[in-house]
């Protein structure tokens, strides 16, 4: 398997994961930024695979940017209890380590 499909592979996990976080979230308080990080994370994590996929010469720019957004909501969804959330954390931690190899 190839770094890029790592990347892709991890992207594309974390943008599933989120979405899940999201929708679970959607009638429930938060004290933070979960759900909101999540809509953000769903989109970059699109956009990195994307750009990945077709190798894009922005790519390591986008994987940082990625793995920042990631970061930031994995620190957010860790926060709660709920499984949705702690799966959305994880599947974003997965994808700042993949990110952060790509972006280097």
């Amino acid at each position: 398997m190839t770094s890029h499909q790592a990347c892709i592979e991890a992207c594309q996990r974390c943008a599933i994961a989120c979405e899940e976080c999201l929708t679970a979230m959607i009638d429930m308080n938060s004290d933070n930024d979960c759900p909101h990080c999540c809509r953000e994370c769903i989109d970059i994590c699109l956009l990195c695979a994307q750009a990945s996929a077709r190798d894009s010469k922005f790519s390591a720019q986008i994987c940082r940017l990625c793995a920042e957004v990631c970061e930031w909501c994995a620190e957010q969804c860790e926060s709660h209890d709920h499984d949705h959330c702690q799966a959305c954390a994880k599947a974003c931690r997965d994808c700042v380590a993949e990110c952060t190899a790509m972006a280097a």
